[in-house]
This record gives structure tokens, C-alpha cells and sequence, in this order.
């Protein structure tokens, strides 16, 4: 009986997990003596303190069953979800598990359900962050999808079923240690609650500079605030700071953006809203290669009423200007770098439309098209056009976007949106 015990006594790894998680002697425990038949709860479930903030947490125990999931531990995890919700804290959820436990049959299957339940009812009400340090299949990678961040170790099976392709997580480390460390920056660039206003920091200067988008992350973000969660194809995605205030970062950079990546960035620009961080998006991109992604991305912008400052740092043409950069896509400024291209239309096509006697005067047409495209973007969809219309806030230099977006941040802090009554809207998914 003492062996049985012995997870319950302290000898666990899922508790020793959680001792890394918490600050110093922080961690209280909620049923520690709580039993499926005679071996102790397949997790350890409780509360503490991380970085002097309120947190709730449980961590599976392999040491039990494998951490099977059965009634007894989705007892305890469920009551996780509910003080989580009573206090208004974050909830950081840890998986190794071998799956359900089927000895239980269905009730095992409405053990899990009910965690999940209670996991799809909290989202976007605390913040939630899903670590995979072990097995993490089946309905196990399920509870672990509904978080708004999921964290996966080197090593760890995250799949749906067995055969499968690992999930992608959104971020990947090499250790527990590096894991733990990414979930104290998430909680420090998060709010406790979705009533919480944004994390406000003491400014610090940017480590980087840019030339185009693909560098405007590390250009504006104060120095190691920077949490990244994509770059696929063109999108990527991020948590930082930006002169001492949390934002979501999001560059958009391709010809065509694809389907997956949008889909991707259209989640995380519902978790920054959820949670009203502001948007700021960076955009040159020439078109989408996804018609239901782009309505997806363009409802997540148009839903969301945080505050959202698009900077058009090349081209926004067509649907990408009208659903993601311009302000009645939502935005509440817009600033454009001089060398932007805004227009209707790609400008190798708009020059055959337009400009059709110049391309029939060519001596050359090989060389000279590839001109006349290159000074039509530069003159007729130069951003004072837009500007000029009022449809650009202004037209800044890549030196002097942090600084204008400082300033638009703390002109934005007070945004209050009331939009018409509804029960959500019906997003493409």
C-alpha cells in the first residue's frame, strides 16, 4: 500500500513537474489523497503563485496507469477549470498520458468529455497553456488543442490517433526547463483574465532594425519580450512588448498567403482580442491562394475590437489591402512606409489596363515591362494617394514606426467598441 501511495506522498514526477512551474513553497495541492480504487488519482491538480501571480495548474502522473484518464482524475482537473474560473487566473495544463482509460469504458469517455468541456467553456475567458512533456494522443491531444497555446517537448507524441503525423504545436523546445520558461513569458504577456487590462512594463529599447517586414518583429519589440508562435509561409505570429505595453505582432509577407498559415494567424488574432491585447499588423502581401482562409483572417480582423494599427510596409493590393490594411478593414491607423504599393489591382496587371498605348510603344518588352510595372507600383499606388484620401494615417520611415506605434498604443489604451447584439458570428472554419 505504501507503493500505491507514493505518488500521493510526494515521490511523483508530475509533482515535481509542477514544483518547476511555481515560485518557491507556492504550490498547494487540491485532493491529494483523492483514490481511483486503490491507487492514488492519475494527476496532480493545484494553485500557487508564478512570478508573484495567480496560477492554476495539473500535470498528468505517469507514475499512475500512465496517466490514464479516468473519473477520479477528471474530477480533479474539472475542479481546476471552476476555481480558474471563480478567480479569474490563467490555467497551465500538463500532458503524459497513454489516453483513457478503457477499462472504465464510457465513463472514462465522459470523464474526458467533461474536461473538455470545461476547457472549450473558459476559452477566452482565462488565458490557457497546454505542455506536452509525453504522450499526448487521442482524446488527450484534444484537451490539449483547446488551449490557446500549446507548448510541445522534444520527444513528446502529440497526434490525434496512432499512425498519425505529430500535431504542430506552436511551440516547440527542447526540455521541460525550456517549456516552463516559455509559460512564464506567455503569463507575463497575458492578462490573469479577459477583464484584466493588457501587461504594462517598463520600456526597453528594440534589439533589431529592418529594411522590409520580414524583420519588423524584433524592430519594434522591446529587447527579450519577443515569444514567436509562427513563420510558415510568409505569416508569422507573436507575443511582445512594444515600449513597455503587450501586443499580438503579425507580419504578412508573400505574394500569395497561403490557406494553413492564415488560418493559424486568424486564431491568434482571436486569442489577442479575446484577452484585449493589441493587433498591430504588418503587411506586403500581393493576394491569398485560399479562398476560405482569407474570410477567415478577415473576420478574425473584423470581429475583433481591440485595438488594431496595420503598418503597410510594401505591397496591400486587391482583397489584402480591403480585408486586412486598410481602415475599414477595422484598423484603427494606418500607417504606410514610404515605399509602399497600395492599389486595386497587381500593378503587372493594372499597366495592361491603364497604361496599355506604353506597353504597345515597346521596343524591348522583356526589359521595359518589368520597368513600367515597377514605376507604376512607385507613382500611381504610391501611399500618398491613400494618404492624401485620408485612407493612411501617415507615412512613416521604418526608424520611426516604434515610436508611432508608442504613441498610437497609449492613444489607444482606453478603446471601448460596442458592437450589435448577437451570439457570435459565423466564421468560416
Amino acid at each position: 500500500m505504501d507503493i500505491q501511495y507514493s505518488a500521493a506522498d510526494g515521490n511523483s514526477a508530475a509533482r515535481q513537474l509542477l514544483a518547476g512551474l511555481f515560485d518557491s513553497e507556492t504550490f498547494v495541492e487540491i485532493d491529494r489523497l483523492a483514490m481511483d480504487g486503490d491507487k492514488p488519482a492519475e494527476a496532480v491538480a493545484g494553485y500557487g503563485t508564478t512570478d508573484g501571480a495567480p496560477v492554476y495548474a495539473f500535470a498528468q502522473d505517469h507514475d499512475v496507469c500512465c496517466g490514464a484518464v479516468g473519473a477520479a482524475q477528471a474530477k480533479k482537473i474539472t475542479k481546476i477549470y471552476e476555481l480558474a474560473a471563480q478567480n479569474g487566473a490563467p490555467i497551465v495544463a500538463v500532458y503524459d498520458s497513454d489516453g483513457a482509460k478503457l477499462g472504465e469504458g464510457i465513463d472514462a469517455m465522459d470523464a474526458v468529455a467533461d474536461i473538455l468541456l470545461a476547457a472549450n467553456d473558459l476559452s477566452g475567458v482565462v488565458p490557457q497553456i497546454a505542455v506536452i512533456v509525453g504522450g499526448c494522443v487521442g482524446s488527450a491531444a484534444l484537451l490539449a488543442q483547446a488551449a490557446d497555446v500549446t507548448i510541445a517537448v522534444e520527444g513528446s507524441d502529440y497526434r490525434l490517433n496512432v499512425g498519425d503525423k505529430q500535431a504542430k504545436a506552436d511551440i516547440d523546445v527542447a526540455s521541460v526547463e525550456e517549456a516552463f520558461e516559455k509559460v512564464k513569458a506567455l503569463l507575463q504577456a497575458l492578462p490573469a483574465n479577459n477583464l484584466a487590462a493588457a501587461p504594462i512594463y517598463e520600456s526597453a529599447p528594440s534589439t533589431g532594425s529592418c529594411a522590409d517586414v520580414s524583420g519588423a518583429i524584433d524592430a519594434i519589440a522591446d529587447e527579450g519580450s519577443v515569444i514567436a508562435l509562427l513563420d510558415q509561409d510568409g505569416v508569422k505570429t507573436a507575443f511582445a512588448r512594444v515600449s513597455g505595453v503587450s501586443c499580438g505582432v503579425v507580419v504578412l509577407q508573400a505574394d500569395k498567403l497561403s490557406g494553413k498559415p492564415c488560418a493559424k494567424a486568424a486564431r491568434f488574432v482571436q486569442i489577442c482580442d479575446s484577452f484585449s491585447l493589441p493587433v498591430i499588423t504588418f503587411v506586403d502581401a500581393a493576394g491569398f491562394c485560399c479562398l476560405k482562409n482569407a474570410a477567415k483572417l478577415s473576420q478574425a480582423y473584423a470581429g475583433a475590437t481591440t485595438a488594431k494599427i496595420t503598418v503597410i510596409g510594401g505591397r496591400a493590393y486587391g482583397p489584402v489591402y480591403i480585408a486586412l490594411a486598410g481602415k475599414h478593414a477595422g484598423a484603427d491607423a494606418v500607417l504606410a512606409w514610404p515605399d509602399a504599393s497600395i492599389g486595386a489591382l497587381a500593378p503587372e496587371t493594372a499597366v495592361c489596363l491603364e497604361w496599355a498605348d506604353r506597353l504597345a510603344a515597346m521596343t524591348d518588352p522583356t526589359t521595359q515591362r518589368a520597368q513600367l510595372v515597377e514605376e507604376y507600383a512607385k507613382t500611381v499606388y504610391a501611399p500618398q494617394a491613400a494618404a492624401a484620401k485620408g485612407y493612411v494615417t501617415d507615412i512613416v520611415g521604418p526608424a520611426e514606426t516604434k515610436a508611432r506605434l508608442s504613441g498610437l498604443l497609449e492613444m489607444l489604451s482606453g478603446k471601448r467598441v460596442t458592437k450589435l447584439p448577437k451570439k457570435h458570428a459565423n466564421m468560416q472554419l
